[in-house]
């Protein structure tokens, strides 16, 4: 648990460096918005391509690990909504704390599999990454259009913001070069090598930045239920798919890291977008982010 703790407080370190950068600049919204955006579409997909473009990939247990990852989400999902009710949560609440508890950092993961399980991990990583965005994305339009009171999204917006997601696409043309074998031009690979280079600094102090303290005065039933299922009881479903499918030692460590990552700064865009209770949703994220410097080694030691 140690050496985990060491290889992650680097990440952790530069997330909060990224607060105290938003304090110091006294930049406006704006500003982080334009380096989310670089990050975004620009940063990490040439690092997703050019990892995934040169690193071996692993040649089988994929399928079995990316089942150990989707499954504890829709059971997470079902087993909400079931309990809705009982715990008395209105629509809103109920379809960002869900969110909350399954939508991931996409920045402290990439970090984190290189940090701990190095290029071979980050490919493991970033492969599962292009199944699992898919699947949460749609959890999350149609928990926001049903109980949110938003839109209800279309079949066909749905599968355009899948196929058009600039990271799903990048995993996507990262494996048709590994897998077609076609020689990538020199200056290509060093452009995308440089790019790639600057995605992981850049989308941790994004991460930092985007942390709201005043946002802890928002639902704290919600915000604790819902952090603590991210944190600890999605990752521990995941440890038990994996154990029960047989999943190989390095891919059960990335999907165990994976499902124990702290949620995403995006869910608040998303939330406020479409009619979720964004305060909440900016308070689950405040908490899970520091929480997860400690949860992620523990259940890492646990299940890992």
């Amino acid at each position: 648990m140690a050496s985990t703790f060491a290889a992650l407080a680097p990440i952790f370190l530069v997330i909060g460096l990224g607060v105290w950068i938003r304090r110091w600049l006294k930049a406006d919204d704006g500003f982080w918005r334009l380096l989310e955006k670089l990050t975004y579409f620009i940063l990490f997909p040439a690092l997703l391509i050019h990892r995934l473009g040169t690193t071996a990939l692993p040649e089988s247990g994929l399928v079995a690990a990316m089942a150990a990852l989707l499954l504890p989400s829709l059971v997470v999902t079902g087993i909400g909504m079931a309990l809705r009710r009982p715990l008395n949560m209105n629509g809103a609440d109920f379809a960002t704390g869900t969110m909350g508890a399954i939508r991931f950092n996409t920045y402290a993961g990439l970090a984190g599999a290189v940090a701990l399980y190095g290029q071979e991990g980050l490919a493991v990583f970033a492969l599962l990454l292009a199944g699992y965005i898919p699947l949460v994305n749609i959890i999350s339009a149609l928990l926001l259009g049903r109980f949110a009171q938003a839109s209800a999204a279309s079949p066909r917006a749905l599968l355009r913001a899948v196929v058009t997601n600039p990271l799903v696409v990048a995993c996507a043309i990262g494996i048709v070069i590994n897998l077609s074998h076609v020689p990538v031009p020199a200056f290509a690979e060093r452009t995308l090598a440089i790019l790639g280079n600057a995605a992981l600094g850049a989308g941790l102090v994004s991460v930092g930045a985007a942390l709201r303290i005043d946002s802890l005065v928002a639902d704290r039933r919600g915000i604790a239920i819902a952090t603590a299922v991210k944190l600890l009881a999605l990752p521990a479903l995941a440890a038990a798919f994996c154990h029960l499918f047989g999943v190989g030692d390095l891919e059960r460590g990335v999907v165990v890291l994976f499902a124990a990552l702290p949620s995403s700064p995006a869910a608040y865009v998303l939330a406020r977008q479409m009619g979720g209770n964004a305060p909440m949703m900016a308070g689950i994220i405040t908490v899970s982010t520091p929480a997860a410097m400690i949860a992620i080694p523990l259940v890492l030691a646990l299940f890992g």
